[in-house]
């Protein structure tokens, strides 16, 4: 049951992925982050990178610039 999960996810990103390619080209990079990013990068050829900090990295580069701008 657990695995049916699993492959149910992965075959919904798998999906999206072919589906927002299709409208916007073929040449996207798919980035995938956080939660089951790291299970389901590893079981689709379809995601690009996987950076489990990209959130935070991008949270971080918003902080600097804000507190840049207040100075």
């Amino acid at each position: 049951m657990q695995a049916g999960v699993v492959y149910g996810y992965i075959g919904k990103t798998e999906y999206i992925i072919k589906k927002i390619k299709e409208e916007y080209g073929q040449n996207l990079k798919v980035v995938s982050t956080g939660g089951l990013g790291k299970l389901i990068a590893k079981e689709t050829e379809l995601i690009d990178i996987y950076d489990q900090e990209l959130t935070f990295k991008g949270l971080k580069i918003i902080y600097d610039k804000n507190k840049k701008d207040r100075h």
